[in-house]
């Protein structure tokens, strides 16, 4: 079984040129399960008051119908309003099922709603816990007593946790992200799959540098950061042993 991180720059507001490029992406997996793209992907990242164009929703939302077309073949999952959420949507053979961000940032808030509902993505007989961005950050004010999303979807019996994200680029953000994410694979015991959106770095926004922990917490697989890329993993992978990670941090 294989899972693809599709690490894609996702540009605000061309949907058209989006859902392209999720095209192109998906069909560059070999053989995947599962591909997987960033938060917002088919809207793009900071696209302010269109959030709030009931127009604007409605052509992401029938983007998607050519994404599920274009893809019939390939499972996907990709980040997309529908409607007053901010969700991922899996499609496969006609299939689809949406999952809402429950954890709203501010700027979440003034367009979108939390999720009103708890449910994993079933594919073959792995259960994944599908959560988006902010969905990891601990809302616990102890920093060693994590809490957040995955508290919610632990009691459905989760095998993996995926996270789709446009998380930016910072001082030490790479390693203050990782270790974000290795405290929950610690708590949950659980493999988990990060993807994230990403620009250039003379843009300084979207970092990219999307990963695979395995169950000992390590980095196993990665995408570089700064730049678009399509990864291929193995699922056997998520059972590495490696106490090293497989990805260096960069420099501002």
């Amino acid at each position: 079984m294989k899972i693809t991180l599709a690490q894609i720059k996702c540009v605000a507001g061309d949907v058209d040129g989006n859902v392209k490029k999720i095209v192109e992406a998906a069909h560059k997996a070999k053989a995947s399960t599962l591909v997987v793209f960033p938060e917002l992907s088919v809207s793009g990242c900071d696209c302010g008051d269109l959030y709030g164009d009931a127009d604007f929703i409605k052509k992401c939302e029938k983007a998607l119908d050519t994404i599920a077309l274009e893809c019939e073949t390939v499972g996907v999952l990709v980040g997309c309003p529908v409607g007053k959420f901010n969700a991922a949507v899996y499609m496969f053979q006609g299939q689809r099922k949406v999952f809402k961000k429950k954890q709203l940032t501010e700027a979440d808030k003034k367009y979108f709603v939390p999720a009103d509902e708890d449910d994993l993505l079933q594919i073959g007989c792995h259960k994944y816990a599908v959560t988006i961005g902010s969905d990891l950050a601990n809302t616990n004010d102890d920093e060693f007593l994590l809490q957040n999303r995955v508290d919610e979807l632990m009691p459905l019996g989760p095998d993996v946790i995926i996270n789709i994200g446009a998380e930016k680029c910072g001082v030490d953000q790479s390693r203050i992200r990782r270790n974000t994410l290795r405290q929950n694979v610690l708590k949950t015991e659980r493999p988990l799959v990060f993807v994230n959106n990403v620009a250039s770095k003379k843009e300084a926004t979207y970092d990219g540098g999307s990963m695979i922990f395995g169950y000992e917490s390590y980095v196993v697989a990665s995408a570089p950061f700064f730049g678009e890329a399509v990864v291929d993993v193995n699922l056997e992978c998520l059972i590495s042993m490696k106490h090293e990670d497989m990805q260096e941090d960069y420099v501002l």
